[in-house]
């Protein structure tokens, strides 16, 4: 079964001006920063392989808090995971995703605008769960 993978990042410091995590990337170039209002959502699609940096998907919440609500393509059972920042998160193609704010939060996405273009299939939410019937 392929699944997701939330990862908190490690706290290597603390002290009275704030705290600092070790976060790691070996990817480069242009990164999409998002910023999403509480009560919003994003997503409800899946990716097929067709970007290198959709494959897997990875994406770091720096702010707030979201569930991720996601499902294997071929499965129908919709899973939800609260995801805390910071943390990392990977999610494999072929599975469908939405993240939704339950705070207002930011992330970054380790991909850009045309690897979205070329590697989403949009499936609204109430389409996906019609289909999975």
């Amino acid at each position: 079964m392929s699944q997701i993978t939330i990862t908190p990042l490690e706290l290597r410091g603390e002290d009275n001006r704030g705290r600092n995590f070790d976060w790691q990337t070996f990817r480069t170039g242009t990164f999409i920063l998002c910023y999403r209002n509480a009560g919003s959502s994003s997503g409800q699609h899946y990716h097929l392989g067709n970007s290198e940096y959709k494959n897997p998907e990875i994406m770091y919440l720096l702010s707030g808090k979201a569930y991720l609500h996601w499902c294997p393509i071929d499965e129908s059972e919709i899973r939800t995971d609260l995801i805390a920042a910071p943390a990392k998160v990977e999610i494999p193609i072929r599975i469908w995703h939405e993240l939704e704010a339950i705070e207002d939060c930011s992330f970054i996405e380790l991909n850009t605008l045309d690897d979205v273009k070329i590697d989403s299939v949009r499936v609204w939410r109430d389409d996906f769960l019609a289909g999975q019937r």
